[in-house]
């Protein structure tokens, strides 16, 4: 079944879970619309030498590569709760998990499996609108950062998504201002976020002009 035969609600469904065969599709056509997002998202969260990354709903790792070449001896753990995706991801970067520096494992914002303090960056795009409860997993990502460490958030503005009919089904929609203060609340500082515009996509017959937020903070 090629994409264009699922309806809104499927790929919607897919877009916060990707499963199966049809999952799969659904994240290839997510690495054509996140591609500017994610690799300006890397590049923002410049990470230093000797880091730890957790990326949070990694997908199928299409642009894992690029976040590794961006500084030396970097380790990067990539977590998401479709076992489809995670599947992917091995088979994408096998030559990278060889490599003893890159790891996918399956697993939910709502209890990380990692202890506390241990994480240096923690970047995630596009996850943010499936958050099962805001605030408890925001908590949950300070908690495993690093003091000092880093989060970044990657996300399309609710003024972006409220053009897409797909964001009908599922997704809660957020302003760069309602972000910056979830992180505030959870004890974030030195917070701030960049708007950067993109080419516009072509979406249902239409161009969409696209903008990419990045919210950041410190932990």
């Amino acid at each position: 079944m090629a994409m264009s035969d699922l309806s809104m609600q499927e790929i919607a469904k897919h877009l916060r879970q990707p499963s199966g065969k049809n999952g799969k599709e659904v994240a290839k056509q997510m690495n054509k619309g996140n591609q500017h997002l994610c690799l300006n998202s890397y590049k923002l969260l410049k990470p230093k030498p000797n880091s730890l990354i957790l990326e949070i709903g990694m997908g199928n790792g299409f642009f894992t590569k690029y976040l590794m070449g961006l500084n030396h001896n970097l380790e990067y753990i990539g977590l998401d709760f479709s076992q489809t995706m995670v599947d992917e991801a091995v088979r994408l970067n096998q030559k990278l998990i060889d490599s003893g520096k890159v790891s996918f494992i399956k697993g939910s914002i709502e209890n990380l499996p990692f202890k506390d303090n241990s994480i240096d960056y923690i970047t995630t795009t596009n996850t943010i609108y499936f958050w099962p409860d805001l605030s408890k997993n925001a908590r949950e990502l300070y908690r495993v950062l690093n003091p000092n460490g880093k989060i970044l958030i990657a996300y399309r503005p609710k003024k972006v998504l409220d053009n897409l009919e797909v964001s009908k089904y599922g997704f809660n929609k957020y302003t760069k201002n309602e972000v910056e203060s979830l992180l505030a609340e959870v004890g974030f500082k030195n917070i701030s976020s960049k708007e950067i515009s993109e080419p516009a996509f072509h979406i249902q017959g239409k161009s969409l002009q696209m903008i990419g937020l990045y919210s950041t903070g410190i932990k």
